[in-house]
């Protein structure tokens, strides 16, 4: 980088952190990926609206959906629990141990991958515009096979022979 004699060099940062709440599902290997969103943090109305999301989903395909969760709060809430019981004809929940939720929801994986990747390092001009970038993502991650594609490891390649 250069700049002029006696001239500030301006590098413009990102300012603060922008949260965005995702509550999200997906088929493995294949997808599809459903996932709504939202400011603040996960909680239960967030996650009501990713299930019926998914019973969209099993109704339009004609399959029941088992659903993995963890012991999260949006999930084990009252409203989550009448809502299930409403649902089960659609969906069926397979709840994952306390100690062992994050190993074995593919999910979390997902999730990391997703903000070590890509979340980390988007950079917007304006802090206001992260949210809209960061949806718009996952809206392409929609696709089919594009979320498997996304999460596969990058590969080096060989350097050129002269």
């Amino acid at each position: 980088m250069w700049r002029r004699r006696g001239k500030r060099l301006l590098v413009p940062t990102p300012g603060k952190n922008v949260k965005v709440a995702i509550c999200g599902a997906y088929c493995f290997p294949e997808g599809p990926f459903l996932f709504s969103h939202g400011s603040g943090s996960v909680n239960t109305a967030l996650f009501l609206k990713m299930l019926s999301l998914l019973v969209a989903h099993a109704k339009r395909t004609g399959k029941r959906v088992v659903l993995v969760l963890d012991n999260g709060g949006a999930f084990t809430s009252k409203r989550s629990t009448q809502e299930f019981k409403k649902v089960k004809a659609w969906v069926s929940v397979f709840w994952l141990p306390k100690y062992t939720s994050e190993t074995l929801n593919r999910i979390e994986g997902v999730w990391g991958h997703l903000k070590d990747a890509f979340f980390s390092r988007m950079l917007t001009q304006d802090p206001a515009a992260f949210y809209p970038a960061a949806v718009r993502l996952l809206r392409r991650l929609r696709r089919r096979r594009a979320l498997r594609r996304a999460l596969r490891p990058t590969r080096r390649r060989a350097p050129a022979r002269t």
